[in-house]
């Protein structure tokens, strides 16, 4: 371990290479490694697109704790009683993995944005009502939409915005002050994508999970969400790994890596990386719209080298 310490100077010179905005390590309980191209891309806001995603996660897990949510294997008609009946029996868990079996093109062979979706009068609706084409709860595929209508359950559940939730229950404890959050048509907080964030609270986000939903001694999220969530429970893409509820996940099974490693991911290079045998956590921040995957594969990489 003291040797993957000792080597980050090594990475950091690599990902200065790349476009990244930001590079920050936490391991064992200090920060080792900070490193910011402008002064800027430290202190402001930036798009984290995806990473809202994993977010959410974190949020579903406090709901539950908090008895706002009982299972995440309720169906969601308890919610939006009006879901179309092909829908009826999709529950929270096809949501959070991804596997809703609905007709949803957005990634797999390259990326493609929602357009439609974003541009609809009420995105909602438009998720309700596209079809399902295959057997919901076998297969991955990655859709922005299962967390948008995670997001409007959250509200619906708790009687307050996503934002006001979020919060209270989680930004104000990590002390999260700065951020920005984009809301759909109907004000509904975007489950998606849509949150912009400094890459030192990304971190925080990171320190907590790493800690088992534990921050100063308060349990935040329970340890027993956090497990659940980065297990494999789906294989998803070549070269990314598999997915858990929101989360993706590597290890030497479906990567070739050496230390389980779970991360959150957004478009352009944007992630959280959490490694637990290591007692690390690691936030990138990216501008590559073309090549988001670059910063992934060199992390990947150098786990590899270092076992």
């Amino acid at each position: 371990m003291e040797e993957f310490k000792l080597n980050l100077p090594e990475l950091e010179h690599t990902l200065k290479k790349k476009k990244v905005n930001a590079f920050l390590v936490y391991q064992k309980g200090e920060i080792v490694r900070e490193y910011y191209k402008t002064e800027k891309c430290a202190q402001n806001v930036f798009k984290v697109n995806s990473i809202t995603k994993s977010i959410i996660s974190i949020l579903i897990g406090i709901a539950l704790e908090k008895r706002y949510i009982h299972s995440i294997h309720t169906p969601i008609v308890e919610w939006i009683p009006n879901a179309p009946k092909e829908k009826q029996l999709l529950t929270m868990y096809h949501l959070l993995t991804m596997t809703t079996g609905e007709e949803w093109n957005e990634f797999g062979d390259g990326v493609i944005f929602p357009n439609d979706f974003v541009e609809s009068k009420n995105w909602i609706d438009y998720i309700l009502n596209k079809p399902i084409i295959e057997q919901p709860g076998t297969k991955m595929n990655y859709n922005s939409g299962s967390s948008h209508v995670l997001s409007y359950i959250l509200q619906l559940a708790t009687g307050m915005s996503t934002a006001v939730f979020t919060e209270k229950y989680l930004f104000e404890p990590l002390h999260i002050t700065n951020y920005e959050w984009q809301q759909d048509p109907q004000g509904i907080f975007v489950g998606g994508f849509g949150m912009k964030m400094r890459p030192k609270d990304l971190l925080k986000i990171g320190q907590l999970c790493l800690q088992n939903g534990c921050w100063n001694g308060q349990q935040l999220v329970s340890s027993n969400w956090i497990e659940q969530s980065q297990q494999n429970r789906f294989i998803t893409y070549k070269h990314i790994g598999a997915y858990g509820f929101h989360w993706w996940v590597l290890d030497r099974d479906t990567c070739n890596v050496p230390y389980h490693t779970y991360f959150a991911m957004g478009y352009g290079g944007q992630y959280i990386f959490i490694v637990p045998q290591l007692e690390l956590t690691a936030v990138i921040t990216s501008q590559m719209p073309k090549r988001g995957l670059v910063p992934l594969k060199m992390f990947v990489k150098y786990l590899q080298e270092v076992y």
